[in-house]
């Protein structure tokens, strides 16, 4: 049951974080960085949480998908694919808050 609720705390954790920072980057302007490390932080810590992957392991997986990221959205049409992809995410993120808020969402399913 601990082990149960460490990882529930991890993965608290590593959302929360990305959150942050993807919210810093929407008031800096600097939204690839930010996307970038969001990204990176929540690919790292969802690794070592879901994956069991050694945490040194996970810190390269996060740096690597930093990189790759941050390279792909410097490019125009990586920019266009990487920026519609979260976008959505974002859209459907705003999109079950009120949902979830008012009760309409119970583990995943709609109830209208």
């Amino acid at each position: 049951m601990g082990a149960l609720v460490l990882f529930g705390f991890e993965l608290f954790i590593g959302l929360v974080l990305g959150g942050i920072v993807t919210i810093l980057g929407l008031f800096f302007g600097h939204i690839i960085l930010f996307d970038s490390i969001a990204l990176a932080i929540l690919s790292g810590v969802l690794s070592h949480a879901l994956l069991q992957i050694h945490p040194a392991i996970a810190i390269v997986i996060g740096i690597a998908v930093f990189i790759l990221l941050f390279f792909l959205q410097n490019t125009k049409v990586g920019f266009w694919i990487i920026g519609g992809i979260l976008s959505l995410f974002r859209a459907l993120c705003f999109l079950y808050l009120p949902m979830i808020y008012r009760g309409k969402i119970w583990y995943g399913h709609m109830l209208f």
